[in-house]
């Protein structure tokens, strides 16, 4: 059984300290922070993870001396977790945007549904992408890189110590860069394929008229991107882990402004 940490006041100001920066990160992750999660689940999580990092933390964190200085330490504690969150969305949004090319060449960005992450419209395919991205971020866990990270973030970032330094940005930049470049490796082999695919259909209703092409080319597109997609499946995952493996080197660029 865990117990409540704070038996003082120096305990009681640690522990705000954890259980703020934790709260926004978990909000805004997108693993946590989804929509369909209840507010008072999301609360209490945050509790529980406050609890358990409050031994992982040095005892001694500097606090506030005036009503100024906390209204500053409390945005700068906002603010990192909003970047820190944001760095790992780039690398989940990057498996969503191979989701959607993917869904936009074999046709089935015609039926988007309801994203409950952001609450809009997304396509099939990048919502199995994604599912498939949370599984392999927990089977290899990434859970507790994470929660790794929120404990050293402490160490590397005193409360109020962050600021939105060019370093950082520039770091933001990249990470988006890279999201691009992700989402084409993941999607470019089955997008080359499914290209050479209506080409073929584009020179078969030049030759052969009579044949309607819409009608057959969905069901060719769709199942070709299917069976292409479980054959590489197999190397699918590997670069799925990879990419675990880069948040890790995001967050510490986040923390450290390199």
């Amino acid at each position: 059984m865990l117990d409540f940490p704070v038996s003082t006041i120096e305990q009681f100001q640690v522990f705000f300290w954890i259980l703020l920066r934790v709260a926004v990160v978990l909000f805004l992750l997108p693993l946590f922070g989804a929509r369909g999660l209840p507010a008072m689940w999301k609360a209490g999580f945050s509790m529980i993870m406050a609890a358990a990092l409050f031994h992982a933390i040095p005892p001694q964190i500097p606090s506030p001396q005036s009503l100024t200085q906390f209204g500053l330490a409390v945005c700068s504690e906002v603010l990192l977790g909003v970047v820190m969150a944001l760095g790992v969305k780039f690398l989940f949004a990057s498996v969503q945007l191979a989701g959607q090319f993917l869904g936009f060449q074999m046709g089935f960005n015609m039926a988007s549904v309801l994203d409950p992450q952001t609450g809009g419209q997304s396509s099939v395919m990048s919502q199995f992408m994604y599912l498939f991205m949370v599984l392999v971020f927990f089977a290899v866990n990434g859970h507790h890189l994470f929660i790794r990270a929120l404990a050293y973030s402490f160490e590397a970032v005193p409360p109020g110590g962050f600021g939105l330094q060019g370093s950082v940005v520039t770091g933001l930049i990249k990470a988006s860069n890279q999201m691009f470049v992700l989402a084409l490796k993941l999607a470019a082999p089955i997008m080359v394929a499914l290209f050479l695919s209506n080409l073929c259909l584009g020179i078969v209703a030049r030759t052969v008229p009579q044949v309607n092409i819409l009608m057959v080319g969905f069901p060719v597109n769709i199942g070709l991107g299917m069976i292409l997609l479980g054959l590489t499946f197999t190397g699918l995952a590997p670069f799925l882990v990879s990419i675990v493996k880069k948040m890790g080197e995001v967050l510490m660029m986040v923390l450290v402004g390199v």
